[in-house]
């Protein structure tokens, strides 16, 4: 079973589309259950879904984390996520509370201060601000780390390396059609120190994913890489699964999420 966390501004939503496209009714955005929302998804919580979702084939949701060890008979779980530069990720974040959430009024100086804006990726990994903690994650599960600024590359390594059954061809979702908040805060000299203060685990991760894992994720796949990537921007429909995505989201609202408390 693939097991995506997904960590917000990094293409994540495109990433749930691919899922949803890819299993169609097979997939479930999980939630945690009843009065749990301080905790991440568990294998509790997943026997939950699986009255539901008999054949299961993928998960992901915002409570998923790199902190959590799922544990089922017979199964193999494949974790995954997508790292971005977290400058650009934290700035990214602001701009869509402002944006998107209408929270017009944001000053960023004070949003910038509360715990939950601050090493966010690192937070989804670990379960915690600690860098150390996230690395022995992705090193004991193993996790697969994508990185959004190569994201084709990216989706060629994670079908051939973890992904086999998974059907590629996207089209972006969610993108900003105007990123100049964002784009001020890091050529602003004093809001983008303010950004590197808050986001310093997520800097060091970011480092170690960059010039550790990832490298080692491209070496595995081999020096057909390259060929491969243009092969795949050349021949991908640019489209989605558009039968799938509607049988995915019409259980997700119709069944799952009125039927988790009964669970």
């Amino acid at each position: 079973m693939l097991v995506f966390i997904h960590i917000n501004k990094t293409a994540g939503r495109t990433v749930r589309y691919i899922l949803r496209s890819s299993f169609g009714l097979r997939h479930c955005e999980v939630e945690r259950g009843p009065n749990q929302n301080d905790r991440p998804f568990s294998s509790a919580d997943l026997r939950r879904v699986r009255k539901l979702y008999p054949r299961l084939a993928s998960i992901g949701g915002h409570c998923v984390t790199g902190a959590i060890d799922l544990a089922e008979e017979d199964a193999k779980f494949n974790y995954f996520t997508f790292m971005r530069d977290p400058l650009k990720t934290c700035a990214s974040r602001f701009q869509y509370n402002v944006q998107y959430r209408g929270k017009r009024d944001l000053v960023f100086e004070e949003w910038i201060q509360q715990e939950w804006t601050r090493n966010h990726q690192t937070k989804m990994i670990a379960g915690t601000a600690d860098v150390g903690a996230a690395i022995r994650n992705i090193r004991a599960k193993p996790i697969f780390v994508g990185l959004t600024e190569c994201f084709d590359e990216s989706m060629v390594m994670l079908q051939a390396l973890i992904a086999n059954h998974l059907d590629i061809s996207y089209k972006p979702v969610n993108a900003a059609h105007d990123n100049s908040i964002a784009k001020n805060l890091l050529e602003n000299q004093r809001t983008r120190q303010i950004l590197q203060e808050a986001n310093q685990a997520d800097l060091a991760l970011y480092h170690f994913v960059t010039h550790e894992v990832y490298p080692a994720f491209q070496q595995t796949y081999g020096p057909q890489l390259a060929a491969d990537v243009v092969r795949y921007r050349q021949t991908q429909r640019h489209e989605f699964n558009r039968w799938n995505l509607t049988l995915s989201r019409l259980k997700q609202f119709a069944v799952y999420k009125p039927l988790l408390r009964l669970l």
